[in-house]
């Protein structure tokens, strides 16, 4: 019984050890060598990926990195470094969280890229990091580095969603790679229904229109009227 117990947790060791795989691609599952990997730290938390905010990328994973599986392609993901530190001897804590930089890489089939920063070593240097973030994506295999450029500001989900600046933006756990179309023409199997809740859903995404916007839809409706 001993023994089996030792098996047991050494097993269960071993599992805590490897690092979370997130598949954020459609679709069947796909073996590492056709896909980009990303290994995201434990102290930055993904705001988006290209413009898509995606809940799965942010998934609890305790002090371990956690590894992205996307399509290869370019990607474009916009993330911030956040972390709890203790003062006064652990009787309290400051929860730091810096602005936002974009991390960009454009990753063909088998390749694994990081994303990458300089970690701060006391509090004093996490608090710079409110308005000095930066970091990098580098390639793990061949050393290449891009920097990252300044990203966007930290956005809730409400604010997403009421935001006539950023109204594209869509919650979702996958993503494609930019260039892909989001848009194809739906097939009338897949058109929504004639209801009240169609009626109602329609209504409230026109009231978050901007006049520019609603301007260029009813351009783009003009043929389905006739």
């Amino acid at each position: 019984m001993r023994n089996l117990l030792c098996l047991f947790f050494a097993g269960l060791l071993t599992a805590c050890a490897q690092q979370p795989q997130i598949k954020l691609y459609s679709g069947n599952e796909q073996p590492a060598k056709q896909l980009v990997i990303v290994e995201v730290p434990p102290t930055l938390e993904i705001l988006d990926i290209n413009d898509q905010a995606i809940p799965a990328a942010n998934r609890m994973t305790g002090n371990q990195s956690r590894l992205l599986y996307l399509q290869p392609g370019e990607y474009r993901i916009n993330a911030y470094y956040e972390n709890v530190f203790d003062i006064d001897s652990g009787l309290s804590h400051e929860v730091i969280r810096s602005n936002s930089a974009t991390f960009q890489l454009n990753g063909q089939a088998g390749e694994n890229w990081r994303l990458g920063f300089d970690a701060p070593k006391d509090l004093e240097a996490a608090r710079a990091t409110k308005t000095g973030f930066v970091g990098w994506t580098e390639n793990i295999h061949t050393g290449e580095r891009n920097p990252a450029v300044a990203g966007p500001q930290h956005e809730t989900l409400l604010t997403l969603l009421g935001s006539s600046g950023r109204a594209a933006h869509t919650v979702q756990n996958t993503v494609e790679p930019l260039g892909t179309s989001h848009l194809p023409n739906a097939p009338a199997s897949q058109s929504l229904p004639h209801s009240d809740a169609t009626l109602t859903t329609l209504q409230h995404l026109w009231l978050l229109l901007g006049s520019e916007s609603r301007a260029a839809f009813l351009q783009w409706a003009a043929p389905e009227a006739r």
